[in-house]
């Protein structure tokens, strides 16, 4: 057991660093994102329908406009990179209705109970429909829940992303916890798109050249 807390303690450091350590232009990631959700979504196993180019770039736009929005709102730093690493974990940014046999909905996967108490913190009406489109709730929904796990946590990365899995009030201490084979999946994947990012970033014009010329590939 000692053993193993100090080799998740190491991996997190390390994770922790290579996340910190890097910076990207906001144009670049807007295009990183697009790129990102049309290949996964196009090789997704749990959908057989296209997203269309306007499709996946009001996703993008999603992601980043509530990034943004819920940061300022609640005075923590959403990036949207994350939320996108998130969402690629929970659906590969498939929007459904029958997730854990119906218990969680839409794009992200939420808890429907969830995402009627988070309807009524914002003053809005549940739908069933409007939490299954994506640039509707869908996205707005998880983003805002993620805000609040950053708040309660104090901005600590990993008690947000497991709590984002495990409910605002059930994210345990234990170190086996840390191990989370969830917490892992997303932070791989956000980490790989940092380093994508980095790759392409010696300027930011290359990058957002590159990612965009992948991107339209696909149509």
């Amino acid at each position: 057991m000692k053993i193993r807390f100090i080799l998740v303690c190491l991996v997190l450091i390390i994770v922790s660093f290579s996340l910190n350590s890097l910076a990207y232009d906001h144009k670049a990631v807007r295009s990183y994102i697009s790129y990102r959700i049309k290949y996964i979504h196009s090789v997704a196993y749990n959908t057989n329908i296209d997203l269309s180019k306007e499709r996946v770039q009001e996703y993008t736009e999603s992601i980043i406009y509530w990034s943004d929005y819920y940061s300022r709102e609640l005075n923590v730093n959403i990036d949207p990179l994350l939320v996108t690493a998130i969402i690629e974990t929970e659906t590969n940014f498939v929007s459904r209705a029958d997730y854990d046999n119906g218990d969680s909905i839409g794009v992200a996967s939420m808890k429907i109970n969830t995402a009627k108490w988070i309807a009524k913190q914002l003053g809005v009406d549940y739908n069933k429909w409007s939490i299954l489109n994506a640039t509707d709730l869908g996205i707005r929904f998880a983003v805002y829940y993620l805000g609040l796990a950053f708040d309660k946590y104090r901005g600590n990365l990993y008690q947000a992303i497991l709590s984002y899995n495990q409910g605002l009030s059930g994210v345990s201490p234990d170190v086996d916890q840390l191990y989370d084979n969830y917490l892992f999946k997303v932070l791989g994947r956000y980490k790989y798109y940092q380093k994508r990012l980095a790759m392409r970033n010696s300027t930011a014009a290359t990058a957002v050249k590159y990612f965009n010329y992948k991107f339209n590939q696909f149509y």
